[in-house]
């Protein structure tokens, strides 16, 4: 059995990476917009059975990025500022009352913990390894949120974005590779207002802050990722 299970969490693994892997050369512009993709070239590209490619495609289908036609393979959408600007809607009204919901449900050590990390790592020097960290406890609170907000299906639809958020994300923290573009980027802080409000137990005032949060993060991924379109 603990084969078995090791097997199956190593296929999703293979189907996961590929799916960030797309994503990446998506929003890098290495892939581009209405490109044809196949099971067999992509396959090959990433050295990859075809499996994990055919379910990665699904999964690409599922949250927006690939359009499947039936034995000619995919074809990439257009993902710019327009699209950008939606799924950010979709993701503060999820979250928002992930976090609302969550209030309580957090044990007053852990938030105690995050309120430290995330007040020290708005102050530190900002510097590639700050960017890496942030980064990380970015996908710490998020998850922690949804995980503990008492609804599976809310859970579930969060985290069916995950990797398309995340990827967006890696994204514009790697197109600011110098010090001081690392200035203006304040999500510890708005992370920190979070974590606040969930220590002190006022579940609307830590759901205004994760919208706030969000607002602010899509604004900041259109103008890195997409400042060249017409808003």
């Amino acid at each position: 059995m603990a084969a078995v299970v090791s097997k199956e969490l190593m296929h999703g693994s293979r189907r996961q990476t590929l799916v960030q892997q797309v994503l990446a050369k998506f929003f890098q512009g290495e892939y581009q917009p209405n490109q044809r993709m196949t099971v067999q070239s992509l396959a090959k590209e990433w050295n990859v059975s075809a499996t994990p490619v055919r379910e990665a495609l699904v999964e690409l289908e599922g949250i927006g990025i690939v359009e499947i036609f039936p034995n000619r393979g995919a074809v990439l959408r257009n993902f710019g500022a327009k699209e950008l600007r939606e799924i950010c809607q979709v993701r503060r009204i999820l979250e928002s009352e992930a976090t609302r919901c969550a209030c309580g449900h957090i044990t007053p050590h852990e938030l105690a913990r995050l309120e430290k990390i995330f007040s020290e790592l708005s102050s530190a020097k900002r510097t590639v390894e700050w960017s890496e960290t942030t980064q990380e406890w970015d996908d710490y609170l998020h998850e922690l949120i949804y995980r503990t907000c008492g609804s599976e299906r809310l859970s579930h639809e969060i985290n069916r974005y995950r990797v398309l958020y995340r990827t967006l994300r890696q994204v514009r923290h790697s197109k600011r590779q110098n010090v001081k573009d690392y200035q203006h980027m304040e999500e510890n802080a708005e992370h920190l207002r979070i974590v606040q409000a969930l220590a002190a137990g006022e579940p609307e005032k830590a759901a205004q802050a994760m919208n706030e949060h969000l607002q602010q993060s899509a604004k900041e991924l259109e103008r890195d990722l997409f400042r060249n379109e017409e808003a």
